[in-house]
């Protein structure tokens, strides 16, 4: 594959075709202006952010032979600051426009061991995603999984697609880091290394996946839900630890190693987060800044005062509440010891929600609706009958769950071949939901015959095709041919 038809993979419509000016191509400036991404030719460019902002697939495809770095996500518009160093500005995460891939740094520079890329399509296999692409860095790799369809950002909906793809990217990460040296101070949408002939270990076009199968996956690991998770309430002026009182912040308040570099979670992440920390602890902004100037007076490299008073200043703006949970766990991690846990670093009281007992929480999470259906489905089928009969409605009533919420889980017992189920709008409609662990049972000691004769009653049960049933319940009888049924279809009830 062409490197020209990789970066157009990657980008998908985000850039304009053609330049708006000095382009090869003639008569194309009537195209539209869509969004823009930021190159740089060197790392030590990169750093300093110097670089280019290119607003069309011609400009990259005419540069990318003196580019190193690039942002493979597009932005809505990049700029650039006054004077004369260009130093590009316009990346940060609420002017992306879209999402175009998840990718994982790898650093290998310490490891001992030989190390190469097919270590990471091994631990790929578990992942259940395969990587698109994986390029050689000069510390180590970095692994593209590059999407289906763009994730378009939009403020209709609260930016949630950002909220929810940076999930997904630091599962993705959490998954790698059980076995490979992952870089988790990485920003999840910043800068990367440009894909081109000469770093390119690693590549297949079929690898990709759409966000709607990268966000299914990620629930399955953590549960997590669409909405926003709640922050961390601020419990300033009450009883019981403060922030300021936590493990985290005395460990970070007396690390003096933290460094400061462009897309690392270093200095200022640190300063800002313990600043937070002093805003919802009730400590006065001015007492903020003696201290923490104390402690920027230490670091190895320190920020200037007029630098500090900003991050200070931000902090108490009241338009921030506090860091996550996570994202304080990897500061600590990367800058004090990697090996430090949760138990090490929080008090099991003060400013962080601890999760409420089910009975108390206002949606349960998909998993455990979907435990809940599967366990009301097991007790209102048998062999003899594998089929239940009801409304949508009625199972929202009992199961507690919204509509939208119930689609979904019964098509993700259906992809997972829990179920099947057949719906009938209107008047005398309904649901039909059959238990394939019930089904299955009942097929598997009988002949061809005897299973047609099956399928014909059971067709006329569900209101389906006949040769739907046959499709569904033979491939999956084909799959699992000589395993333990016993085991395969014991109901997961919870």
């Amino acid at each position: 594959m062409s490197v020209t038809r990789i970066h157009e993979l990657i980008l998908k419509d985000g850039l304009r075709q053609f330049k708006f000016k000095n382009s090869k191509y003639k008569g194309n400036h009537s195209e539209e202006q869509k969004g823009a991404v930021f190159s740089y030719s060197s790392k030590s460019r990169m750093t300093s952010g110097r670089g280019l902002v290119l607003t069309s697939f011609e400009a990259v495809c005419d540069l990318h032979n003196k580019v190193t770095h690039w942002t493979p996500n597009v932005y809505r518009y990049g700029t650039y600051t006054e004077g004369n160093t260009k130093i590009t500005k316009g990346h940060s995460e609420h002017n992306l426009r879209q999402i175009n891939t998840f990718y994982v740094d790898i650093d290998i520079k310490h490891q001992k061991e030989k190390f190469n890329y097919s270590d990471i399509l091994v631990s790929s296999l578990d992942l259940g995603f395969m990587p698109t692409l994986i390029l050689k860095t000069d510390n180590g790799y970095q692994v593209y999984f590059v999407l289906e369809d763009a994730a378009y950002v939009t403020a209709t909906n609260d930016f949630k697609v950002i909220k929810v793809a940076k999930m997904i990217s630091q599962n993705i990460r959490l998954h790698y880091q059980k076995t490979l040296p992952v870089d988790m101070t990485c920003n999840h949408f910043g800068i990367a290394r440009m894909p081109r002939k000469d770093n390119i270990e690693y590549i297949d076009e079929n690898n990709i996946y759409s966000f709607e199968e990268w966000f299914k996956w990620s629930m399955q690991q953590d549960d997590l839900e669409f909405s926003k998770k709640p922050n961390m309430y601020l419990l300033s002026g009450t009883e019981g630890k403060k922030q300021i009182d936590e493990p985290w912040y005395h460990l970070l308040k007396n690390t003096m190693k933290i460094k400061g570099e462009k897309d690392l979670m270093g200095r200022n992440n640190v300063i800002f987060t313990m600043a937070l920390a002093c805003y919802s602890s009730g400590v006065s902004k001015k007492d903020c800044e003696e201290e923490l100037s104390e402690f920027n007076k230490k670091l190895t490299v320190s920020l200037t005062l007029l630098e500090l008073k900003k991050i200070i200043k931000s902090a108490y703006s009241d338009r921030y509440k506090a860091a996550s949970r996570d994202f304080i766990k990897i500061l600590c991690q990367t800058w004090i010891d990697s090996s430090l846990t949760t138990k090490d670093l929080f008090i099991r009281q003060g400013w962080y929600k601890f999760k409420k007992a089910r009975s108390e929480r206002q949606r349960s999470h998909f998993s455990e609706w979907e435990k809940d259906l599967l366990a009301y489905i097991g007790n209102n089928t048998s062999k003899e009958e594998p089929y239940l009969k009801t409304t949508k409605k009625d199972l929202r009533s009992i199961l507690k769950i919204p509509e939208r919420s119930l689609d979904y889980v019964l098509k993700s017992l259906t992809s997972s071949n829990k179920i099947f189920y057949t719906f009938k709008r209107g008047r005398g409609g309904g649901i039909t939901i059959a238990s394939v662990a019930f089904v299955m049972l009942s097929l598997i000691n009988i002949n061809r015959e005897a299973r047609l004769r099956y399928y014909d009653a059971l067709s006329v049960i569900l209101g389906g095709l006949k040769s739907v049933l046959i499709s569904f319940f033979e491939t999956i009888l084909a799959q699992e041919e000589g395993l333990d049924y016993d085991v395969l279809f014991e109901l997961d009830t919870g």
